[in-house]
């Protein structure tokens, strides 16, 4: 016998692609299905990104009505579901997926679990038994601010999977969301997984890899490919063959019907939201990526504001473009600043302070696109600040150094330790080591563009954003 498992993971909101995926899933499992095989859909996370404005109008509704519509077996949480969108919102979400949702690493402070996750799920069909359990990765530091316990998911995957064992099950699969890596190493420390279906990291794989005697396979990303899995039983239930393959999604593959009906039925509740007015403009936000700007110096003030710190540093690169005069409406701002990261406060030095704004004003630092980390934008850009000034020296061939750095009124003490307001990306990117290097990690549970919003209506924002943070000096 032969069970077939059709996944798709890391969408990340392309809803074009996925309806496209979806019309091309919906056919194949059809087929297989009339041929008489046992066959199960699964997703293996982040098919939301609040960088796409129906999905932030929605929290991820639309997203997951989508998958609904298309029909899946089993769902496990990704890091975009469980650390962009609001845990309290987590039992609506997973309601609306009408499946089994996984989040077998999860739990409440005090190993409470959650009643929207399954640790385990078992699909019988003709007497064949499937045993599934999910894993997400264990962000500890930023689950555990929004009260989630995020479990060490390998020391979980060996008591289910254990558990699973005792309950006679014929097959194992873990729907993970930890990435290849972490994938290999699951398989090698816990024995008797047959098959990890994953995600997370974007891998365009063409066939399994095998170790330990399990089968990994991922097949890409954005709705661009989905993977076929087969596995093959004897006539003793025992898997004796797992084959993989991706598919790939076709641009001239029309829109699976159901999964556009269910965009459509939330299009006008979408546009209500977007067209909600933020704030009204009598002049031109500017935002430049090779110096300070007005919009940006407004991003970091409202962090400054915002957040218990010394002073702020962010990067011109979580802005996307300037906001023109005239009213600006919520679709503008999250088109402005798409990338949806947190506020932190991390700790350090004044040296590592002057060494991390010493990077950020190098144009091979400010020109380099970003990646990774939940960043949406596209170049990194210039750091900006407040509660700060800094004094750059230029020298003859135009080449700029940090001269001095002022907090609030003095000079920055270079053995001294300072809390810093900044943002996830410039702490996980590997970008900036000093930010790599922090410590004291404090986060704060609003997205940084909610923080913008919440405040940037608010009096004297505009003047104070023009005022310039950096001063430049010319030798020679």
């Amino acid at each position: 016998m032969q069970i077939h498992l059709l996944h798709m993971n890391d969408v990340h909101s392309q809803l074009e692609s996925y309806m496209r995926l979806g019309h091309q899933l919906r056919t194949l499992r059809s087929e297989l299905e009339q041929a008489g095989n046992f066959v199960l859909t699964f997703d293996l996370g982040d098919v939301l990104d609040r960088v796409r404005p129906e999905t932030e109008a929605t929290m991820g509704l639309i997203n997951v009505d989508m998958m609904a519509a298309l029909g899946v077996d089993g769902w496990v949480f990704g890091n975009n579901e469980g650390l962009t969108i609001p845990v309290e919102f987590w039992p609506l979400l997973t309601q609306h997926a009408q499946t089994t949702v996984y989040g077998t690493n999860f739990r409440r402070p005090g190993q409470v679990p959650f009643d929207c996750f399954s640790d385990t799920h078992i699909y019988e069909r003709e007497g064949i038994r499937i045993g599934v359990f999910g894993l997400t990765p264990d962000y500890t530091l930023p689950y555990s601010m929004l009260g989630v316990s995020a479990e060490d998911p390998f020391v979980r995957a060996k008591e289910t999977v254990e558990k699973l064992r005792k309950s006679g099950v014929d097959v194992i699969v873990c729907l993970s969301h930890l990435g290849r890596r972490a994938d290999h190493r699951l398989a090698a420390e816990v024995p008797h997984i047959d098959v990890i279906l994953g995600g997370h990291t974007h891998e365009f794989m063409k066939e399994p890899d095998w170790v330990n005697g399990t089968a990994i396979f991922q097949p890409g990303k954005h709705a661009r490919m989905f993977g076929h899995t087969a596995i093959t039983l004897d006539d003793d239930k025992h898997v004796v063959s797992v084959t993989a393959k991706p598919i790939e999604v076709l641009l001239n593959t029309p829109y699976d019907a159901d999964m556009k009906r269910a965009y459509e039925n939330h299009l006008e509740g979408v546009q209500e939201v977007l067209n909600r007015r933020v704030v009204t403009l009598s002049q031109r936000l500017p935002l430049v990526y090779e110096r300070e700007s007005p919009f940006a110096n407004l991003l970091a003030d409202v962090l400054y504001d915002e957040c218990e710190g010394d002073l702020c540093v962010m990067m011109t690169g979580a802005l996307n473009s300037s906001l023109l005069p005239g009213e600006v409406k919520l679709n503008h701002l999250l088109g402005a600043c798409p990338t949806p990261t947190r506020p932190i406060v991390v700790t350090l030095t004044g040296r590592e302070l002057t060494e991390a704004l010493n990077q950020g004003i190098q144009s091979d630092t400010y020109g380099r696109h970003g990646i990774g980390f939940g960043f949406r934008g596209g170049k990194i850009g210039y750091l900006v600040v407040s509660g700060a000034m800094v004094d750059v020296a230029m020298d003859r061939a135009g080449q700029p150094r940090i001269k001095e750095v002022h907090v609030g009124q003095v000079p920055l003490d270079c053995a001294r330790e300072y809390r810093v307001i900044t943002c996830e990306y410039l702490w996980l990117s590997p970008v900036f080591q000093p930010f790599r290097q922090a410590r004291e990690i404090t986060y704060y549970p609003p997205l940084v563009r909610e923080v913008l919003l919440a405040r940037i209506h608010e009096e004297g924002r505009m003047e104070r954003a023009a005022t310039p943070r950096y001063r430049y000096f010319h030798n020679g």
